[in-house]
């Protein structure tokens, strides 16, 4: 399935955690783009692996079922967290994939994708991605 970031109405929710500076934060989201092509390319990773991912005509109580989905998603909430152990920068950007319905569409999956950094110019780790039902 292919997917397409959409624009929400509503900003992202912001929140920061455990100390980390406003100076933090600025020195990471110079890198936005380099953060959202990970996103990007981990989420759609997610949607087409069949072990995450089922067909409809699989057992009817697996989630989620990709015929549900757009294709479309956005961005909800980005947190951003200073960690002790090991030193550096959590972040974790939550997606949320819309679903068919009579009126359109509607939130359908949200995907918790946990970034990690060590510095402001290392490379981003990927932790995780959570997944829950909307």
């Amino acid at each position: 399935m292919n997917l397409i970031f959409r624009e929400n109405d509503n900003k992202a929710n912001i929140t920061f955690y455990n100390g980390i500076s406003l100076e933090q934060i600025k020195d990471i989201d110079k890198r936005w783009n380099e953060i959202f092509s990970i996103i990007h390319k981990e989420v759609f990773k997610y949607i087409n692996d069949d072990n995450l991912c089922f067909d409809e005509n699989e057992n009817s109580e697996l989630f989620p079922i990709r015929k549900k989905l757009t294709g479309n998603y956005y961005i909800d909430a980005i947190s951003y967290s200073k960690q002790v152990s090991p030193i550096g920068i959590q972040i974790m950007i939550t997606t949320r994939f819309t679903e068919h319905c009579l009126t359109g569409e509607d939130d359908y999956l949200g995907l918790d994708v946990t970034l990690f950094t060590k510095s402001k110019n290392d490379i981003f780790e990927v932790w995780g991605i959570d997944s829950y039902s909307i």
